[in-house]
């Protein structure tokens, strides 16, 4: 199962940092533990710059089939982190919300070697999610994608092309939840 660890929004990457510290060699006891990341674009002085940032800020994801003996490792590391729940039991991800970061993972590709490379650590996994190629008709509606939006198109509520950026909506962490994905067209520089 899935389950979600809270951090402070900043401290996910020192999260990870200090669980590999602390807990050694029992870290590998879980397969899975991995921060969602996108491409985004900041527009400076007319010129699109890209930026690199959380998908779900203060979040880290860990799939484990044994909660307790994780939520134990957990309370050796401090300040930074609690696991999702409530009444003391965990919170596992829901299949449309496992689904729904299998295909954000999916998305990245062959991105993922290399952003894994990029990190220095041995055990934990940072996934890229890339900006979107979108083609628009003539009023500038979105009307086809590639990448992580091609399978949530239907769900978009929001776009904003000069950001290069869309909303979409989905069910996540037992709420619907507002996410931004970034965006390319064809020609963009960046």
């Amino acid at each position: 199962m899935w389950y979600v660890i809270q951090t402070l929004t900043g401290r996910e990457q020192e999260l990870l940092r200090m669980m590999e510290r602390v807990m050694g060699t029992a870290w590998q006891a879980d397969r899975r533990c991995f921060i969602l990341y996108r491409e985004c674009i900041w527009r400076v002085e007319g010129r699109l710059r890209l930026h690199i940032e959380p998908l779900f800020p203060s979040y880290v994801f860990v799939e484990t089939a044994d909660p307790e003996q994780l939520y134990f490792r957990l309370k050796q590391v401090p300040r930074l982190s609690k696991l999702l729940g409530e009444g003391g039991n965990f919170w596992p991800l829901y299949e449309e919300e496992e689904r729904f970061l299998w295909d954000m993972m999916e998305a990245c590709g062959k991105e993922k070697e290399e952003i894994c490379r990029l990190d220095r650590l041995a055990a934990p996994e940072r996934w890229l999610v890339r900006r979107s190629l979108v083609e628009v008709d003539e009023e500038g509606t979105i009307v086809r994608a590639q990448g992580a939006l091609e399978k949530y198109l239907d769900r978009m509520v929001k776009q904003r092309l000069r950001k290069r950026s869309v909303i979409i909506e989905v069910p996540f962490l037992g709420t619907k939840r507002r996410i931004q994905l970034g965006i390319r067209l064809e020609g963009d520089e960046v």
